[in-house]
């Protein structure tokens, strides 16, 4: 092989390489990040509608103490499926923008006809300032749900943000690094048209750099970064984005095991084969 030959070569598998990469990038995007499906699911697998009532019911204990009703005022004021059609509204805004819609006007609902009924059993006579003081008691558990389903509207908004122009770059691209590396590997073959055995080894270069980068990438994530202890906007969201990461990760880290597997594969058969060739 001569040496403008070789080099084109090698530039033709750093690419695909290259490539490479980005098809695992635009697939992660589409299966994962961009795929409301596969969020949900995660949110099954880390019980994340439970962890969310539980902080609720937190929040409520709060104030009760200092309200002077009975813990039983703040029980079952909620549902889950009230909590999973919060959580599914604020999914629907992040991935469709539409309007967040939550239960607070049942949980209030709720709340005032418990209340009623202790001060009814209790013969209590409110005066203006008792009635303010349920109101603003009710506004507080009202506020308090709202902000732990809720978590943060911010947040939520650079989510929705992100999620839109993530997608519009991706419908834009999104069959591009399939299509350029096909063409790679055509003038890969072209080029090598009078000793395939040549685009199997440089794809088997391709393919075993790409493995070694996913490995080394991923290495130096988990050791700079704490992934299982990271702290978010509540507990959890952090347990969702946590297990969601490193499952994500771990994928990624797996392809990096097959790349590097069939890379040396391809390598190896084009030695021992070049090798009887050139014995014979």
């Amino acid at each position: 092989m001569d040496v403008f030959k070789y080099i084109v070569n090698i530039i033709l598998s750093f690419l695909i390489m290259i490539t490479i990469l980005f098809v695992i990038a635009v697939n992660i995007l589409n299966n994962n990040i961009l795929n409301k499906d596969y969020i949900k699911e995660k949110m099954k697998e880390t019980e994340f509608n439970l962890q969310i009532s539980r902080e609720v019911q937190s929040g409520f204990e709060k104030y009760i103490y200092q309200s002077g009703l009975p813990l039983e005022t703040i029980e079952n004021l909620f549902t889950q499926e009230m909590i999973q059609e919060d959580v599914d509204s604020i999914l629907d805004f992040i991935y469709e923008g539409t309007e967040i819609s939550l239960s607070s006007d049942t949980v209030r609902n709720n709340l005032d006809k418990k209340i009623q009924d202790y001060v009814s059993s209790q013969k209590i006579n409110l005066n203006k300032q008792g009635k303010n003081n349920i109101k603003n008691f009710e506004d507080l558990i009202v506020k308090e749900y709202n902000n732990n389903v809720n978590a943060s509207k911010n947040t939520y908004e650079q989510a929705q943000s992100t999620i839109e122009k993530i997608r519009n770059i991706n419908n834009f691209i999104r069959f591009l690094p399939i299509i350029l590396l096909s063409i790679l590997i055509i003038i890969l073959i072209f080029i090598n048209v009078t000793d395939l055995l040549e685009v199997i080894n440089f794809l088997g270069i391709s393919l075993l750099s790409a493995g070694a980068l996913i490995k080394i990438g991923i290495s130096l994530i988990f050791s700079n970064i704490d992934i299982d202890n990271l702290v978010l906007i509540s507990t959890s969201v952090s347990n969702l984005l946590i297990n969601a990461v490193k499952e994500i990760l771990y994928n990624i880290s797996d392809k990096g095991n097959i790349f590097i597997v069939c890379g040396i594969v391809a390598i190896l058969v084009h030695a021992i084969i070049k090798n009887v060739k050139t014995n014979k």
